[in-house]
C-alpha cells in the first residue's frame, strides 16, 4: 500500500474536559491553505445538508501541532504514546465531541479533501452533525505536506473570522477597511488579490457578491459604533440575515 496516497483510520470520541484557554493571534505561512480547506469542508457540508463549520484559532493551533507530529508518527497516536485528541487537554481545551482526520503526500488542499471525501470514515467526520468548529494543521517537510483536520462541537471556542474581521485580530476596524479598499483597488486595476476566498466571504458585508468601498464604509461605521461602546455584532447592527 502506498501510504503517501492512502489515509489511515479516523479518530473520533466523546469526552468532557473542563476549562478553555484562548490562543490569540495564531497564524503563519500556512494560513491561506487552512482557510481554503475550511472553505472546501463547508462546501461539502452545505451540499450534504449540514451547517457550515467555523474555523477556530484554538483548533488551528492544536491541529498544527498534530500536523508536525504525524511527520514523526503517522498515526492518531502521538509520538509520546498518547491519543491524538490529548492535544486538546494539553492546551486547555474543552469539548463534548472531537474527531481527527490526517493525511500526507497530497500537494494541494483540493487533492487532500478529495481523498478524505472518498474515504467513508473521513467523510463521516467532515459531515458529522455534532461538529460546529474545525481547525486545520498543515506542515511541509522535504516537499511533502502533512495535513490534519481537528473537529469539535465548539465548546468554549469562537470563530477566527467574523464579518468585517479579516486579519485575525478579533476586531472589525480601520485595518480591515484598508484591506477591503486595497482588494477593491487591485480588482479594479486587474491586479492580484490580497484576500483569500475565506477572507472575501467575510469582507462582503452587504452580501452583494462584491468586495468594494461600500463594504469598507460599513466596516468603518461599525468600528465607530463599537468604539463608542456598542456591543451588537456586525450582523445584528446592520440587520443582516
Amino acid at each position: 500500500m502506498n501510504l503517501q496516497k492512502r489515509i489511515p483510520a479516523l479518530l473520533s470520541g466523546i469526552l468532557l474536559l473542563f476549562c478553555m484557554s484562548a490562543v490569540s493571534g495564531y497564524a503563519d505561512e500556512y494560513q491561506n491553505m487552512r482557510d481554503e480547506v475550511v472553505m472546501l469542508v463547508n462546501e461539502q457540508r452545505t451540499a450534504n445538508g449540514q451547517t457550515p463549520l467555523y474555523e477556530s484559532e484554538f483548533l488551528n493551533h492544536a491541529a498544527q501541532i498534530r500536523a508536525e507530529e504525524i511527520k514523526v508518527t503517522f498515526s492518531h497516536t502521538r509520538p509520546d504514546g498518547r491519543k491524538g485528541y490529548s492535544i486538546m487537554e494539553e492546551l486547555g481545551g474543552s469539548y463534548w465531541y472531537v474527531g481527527e482526520n490526517i493525511a500526507y503526500g497530497y500537494p494541494t488542499e483540493s487533492s487532500v479533501m478529495e481523498a478524505w471525501m472518498d474515504s467513508s470514515g473521513h467523510r463521516a467526520n467532515i459531515l458529522n452533525e455534532n461538529y460546529h468548529a474545525v481547525g486545520i494543521g498543515v506542515f511541509e517537510s522535504e516537499h511533502t505536506y502533512y495535513w490534519v483536520q481537528l473537529f469539535t462541537d465548539g465548546e468554549g471556542l469562537s470563530p477566527i473570522y467574523t464579518s468585517g474581521n479579516l486579519n485575525i485580530d478579533n476586531a472589525c476596524n480601520s485595518e480591515d477597511a484598508a484591506l477591503i479598499l486595497t482588494e477593491a483597488a487591485n480588482a479594479g486595476a486587474g491586479g492580484n488579490s490580497i484576500l483569500n476566498r475565506m477572507q472575501k466571504s467575510f469582507a462582503d458585508i452587504n452580501r452583494d457578491s462584491k468586495v468594494d468601498s461600500s463594504d469598507a464604509a460599513m466596516v468603518l461605521q461599525y468600528a465607530a459604533y463599537a468604539g463608542s461602546g456598542g456591543t451588537e455584532s456586525v450582523e445584528n447592527y446592520f440587520k443582516l440575515s
